[in-house]
């Protein structure tokens, strides 16, 4: 597959919008995203935007996967977020040892790659030649049309004292069991399940260092994939894929319900246009949004630059995102509050933007009690708890 420039890839995104909207209400009712639109990301080569050339990539930046993430989301919210991690996931595998590479791409360069990073109720120990896992790992977004996932482990500590060794694990799909848990009000097409392990043996190559790659960036694929694009930490990127479907969501929904208004009449035949109290809040919400999109792009700036993120700007950059996020919340909740009666009918595509607009917003990424705690500490001169100085 030939290389694309970024404007190419935006414009392959904006072509599948039609058919992504008319999915919509299938995705709901599946609880999953449909096969089609699976075979439409793929067909478009946009899941291969941050994957290193040398498999076959495009090695875009991190300003490609949030726009064209914006505009699918646009269409639909739950579309948005898994299209996203597809495109965030194939990053995260450049990080890994060249032989974990190897053992996805090699096999299949369109792969799709799901992730869990919550696993209260797992077990991994090291055995001779790599690890053996056991247990329930959750809100896996897109894990029905993965064909592998990629989960966060604890180990206990081998010395007295020491902290557990984090790592993130490498795992095919005919390793777990996908459990249908994902019944829920909102995000429903994300299909976020459950997914369970059963003793499986985990190969040393197929895992790494979870605190070198989140304080430095760092991961045996930097070894070969050598370009800014693959020196950032962690979660000074994984929140961008998200943060773009969320944004793409409520401007999404800010667009739809502003075509509304120009267009709608109230009960008594009034203009909804005409009322001095719905201009104004097209006014707010819309200055809203290009507060948060600004504040968004402004962060994005930071991240295709060759020099090291430190823990500051690293908090700092997460404080964006969730603020971000908090503004999306309020302009769709304002949006909700003076639409009318008429937009909580299941039929009204409106209120699923809502629901799922409020849905990713609670997301862990997103907590601004914990960002703000984190930011607040550093900003003031104050030592961050272990666990956030290891893991943030």
């Amino acid at each position: 597959m030939s290389t694309i420039t970024h404007d190419e890839a935006v414009a392959r995104a904006i072509s599948m919008i039609p058919r992504i909207q008319s999915r919509a209400q299938l995705s709901e009712e599946l609880r999953r995203q449909p096969q089609e639109n699976i075979d439409d990301f793929i067909a478009s080569g946009l899941i291969r935007a941050l994957m290193p050339k040398r498999w076959g990539g495009h090695e875009l930046g991190v300003e490609t996967m949030y726009k064209t993430t914006f505009e699918i989301a646009k269409a639909d919210p739950s579309a948005g977020w898994c299209f996203g991690l597809l495109v965030l996931h194939s990053w995260m595998l450049a990080y890994y040892p060249e032989q974990a590479q190897q053992d996805v791409w090699g096999e299949n360069p369109d792969a799709c790659i799901a992730s869990s990073f919550g696993s209260p109720q797992s077990q991994v120990t090291r055995v001779e030649g790599g690890f053996r896992a056991s247990g329930i790992w959750g809100f896996s977004s897109g894990i029905d049309h993965s064909d592998w996932a990629m989960l966060f482990g604890s180990v206990p500590a081998q010395e007295e004292g020491a902290p557990p060794y984090a790592m993130m694990m490498l795992v095919p799909k005919k390793d777990y069991t996908i459990l249908d848990t994902w019944h829920t009000v909102a995000q429903r097409g994300t299909g976020s399940k459950n997914l369970q392990l059963n003793d499986v043996f985990v190969p040393e190559h197929r895992t790494f260092d979870m605190v070198a790659w989140c304080q430095r960036g760092v991961g045996p694929g930097n070894l070969i994939n050598d370009l800014p694009l693959y020196k950032n930490p962690l979660y000074a990127v994984i929140p961008v894929s998200l943060t773009a479907a969320l944004l793409g969501a409520s401007v999404g929904a800010y667009e739809l319900w502003r075509e509304g208004i120009r267009t709608k009449s109230s009960v008594r035949q009034a203009k909804i246009a005409d009322f001095t109290h719905q201009q104004i809040r097209v006014a707010e919400v819309s200055a809203t949004l290009d507060a948060a999109i600004a504040l968004f792009e402004k962060s994005l700036t930071r991240l295709s630059t060759d020099t090291p993120i430190d823990t500051y700007e690293r908090l700092r950059l997460r404080r964006n995102y969730g603020f971000t996020a908090k503004l999306c919340k309020e302009a769709v909740k304002t949006i909700v509050d003076y639409s009318g009666a008429s937009s909580m009918y299941e039929t009204h595509p409106l209120q699923r933007y809502w629901r799922d607009v409020q849905a990713s917003s609670m997301h862990i990424t997103f907590n601004m009690d914990h960002l703000g705690e984190m930011f607040g500490k550093i900003e003031l001169g104050i030592s961050l708890s272990p666990k956030d100085s290891l893991l943030s």
